[in-house]
């Protein structure tokens, strides 16, 4: 039963956690404003078995050994390398003529969208240093929300069939 109890907490806790950010998302899009940025760089993450991530000077695609010896670690194979993360660093002009740089809090296996590519972003009025690219907001309310609703319905099922142990 506590197993139960405990799969619907947590769903509903993931629930209010997506609609929040849902909320966050509505009202930053009230006083926002679409631009292009480029692409300028990417901020690069090692991540290896058994250590905390270790952050890469900024670059492009990089060999498992590069990044390796870049992290001070020797290479040969004594480490294993679990992915090489890259997040996009977009710079953007705001409307008052200010120069911003953000870096995407999604990253991926490959240095994607590529340096001097075009992206659109999205920026506060009131803090144009604050902006975000579009794809990034379906993430960060979409996962909390499905995963919400998919452990409520797993619990609400246990409870119904009086299980759950």
């Amino acid at each position: 039963m506590a197993l139960t109890w405990g799969l619907i907490i947590i769903g509903i806790a993931l629930l209010l956690l997506g609609g929040y950010r849902w909320q966050q998302a509505q009202s930053f899009a009230r006083n926002s404003a679409q631009v292009m940025g480029e692409v300028i760089n990417h901020d690069r993450t090692l991540h290896v078995e058994g250590r905390s991530p270790i952050h890469l000077p900024k670059g492009g695609k990089l060999s498992e050994d590069e990044a390796l010896a870049m992290a001070g670690l020797p290479p040969g194979g004594r480490f294993n390398i679990e992915s090489i993360q890259y997040a996009p660093v977009v710079r953007y002009q705001d409307q008052r003529d200010g120069w911003h740089e953000i870096i995407s809090p999604l990253a991926v296996p490959s240095p994607t969208p590529a340096v001097g590519e075009s992206v659109a972003l999205v920026y506060h009025l009131d803090a144009p240093h604050e902006a975000s690219l579009p794809g990034t907001r379906g993430w960060l309310i979409g996962v909390p929300l499905i995963l919400g609703f998919a452990l409520c319905a797993v619990g609400l099922r246990l409870l119904l069939r009086g299980g759950g142990g």
